[in-house]
């Protein structure tokens, strides 16, 4: 389950005290460019996230597809024993499957938000080591700008791949989750990059329902 996770906005960070450089000194301006997107979730805390979020995931989807069964099954019946049954107990069986399928929404929708709480709440602890370890790297190796390479709207057309320094970021922040035993730090403020929860294989219930005889 690949979660599709984007900054929202281009990323330009101005290592501190650098800025930009004056006039006649361009030769000393020292640019990389970063995926946070991939920073974020391929490292191994991210991916230890990413298993975490697929198995609640997995659930979800475990007791909505019972829940759609049981629609399904009294569809069934209402269809199959259209001739045995009474005008009235066709009525309330065609009105127990209007009310299961909006239940069935009201769940989905729910269910949908707290995929993605719990995401947000485990993505945030990486986020926030990625973006030390990143403030951390600009300082150490002088860069006056970097960009996101995964920024939704970024207008990067090409970037030399040996300015990419997603790898040796990944690197230490696997190093730095080995460190402490595979632990998660606390939530922090720092914004992370924004994830979709996966909602498309969530079961929906059937559309067409016979309608009640008059």
């Amino acid at each position: 389950m690949r979660q599709d996770v984007r900054t929202g906005a281009l990323l330009i960070i101005l290592a501190a005290g650098l800025g930009f450089p004056k006039m006649g000194q361009a030769q000393d301006l020292k640019i990389a460019v970063v995926d946070i997107e991939t920073l974020t979730l391929a490292s191994d805390e991210g991916k230890a996230v990413n298993d975490k979020v697929k198995k609640k995931y997995d659930d979800i989807v475990t007791v909505m597809s019972k829940l759609q069964k049981d629609i399904e099954d009294k569809e069934t019946k209402l269809k199959t024993q259209d001739r045995v049954m009474s005008a009235a107990a066709k009525s309330a069986l065609a009105k127990e499957i209007e009310t299961d399928k909006v239940n069935f929404d009201r769940k989905n929708q729910d269910y949908q938000k707290e995929i993605s709480d719990y995401q947000n709440e485990l993505l945030d602890p990486v986020s926030g080591k990625a973006q030390a370890i990143l403030q951390a790297y600009i300082k150490e190796k002088n860069f006056s700008i970097v960009l996101d390479l995964s920024a939704e709207k970024g207008n990067i057309v090409w970037a030399n791949p040996g300015n990419d320094i997603t790898e040796d970021l990944k690197k230490r922040l696997n190093d730095e989750f080995k460190r402490t035993g595979g632990a998660s730090a606390p939530a922090t403020t720092t914004p992370r990059p924004a994830a979709s929860a996966p909602a498309a294989t969530t079961p929906r219930p059937p559309a067409n329902t016979p309608a009640a005889p008059k």
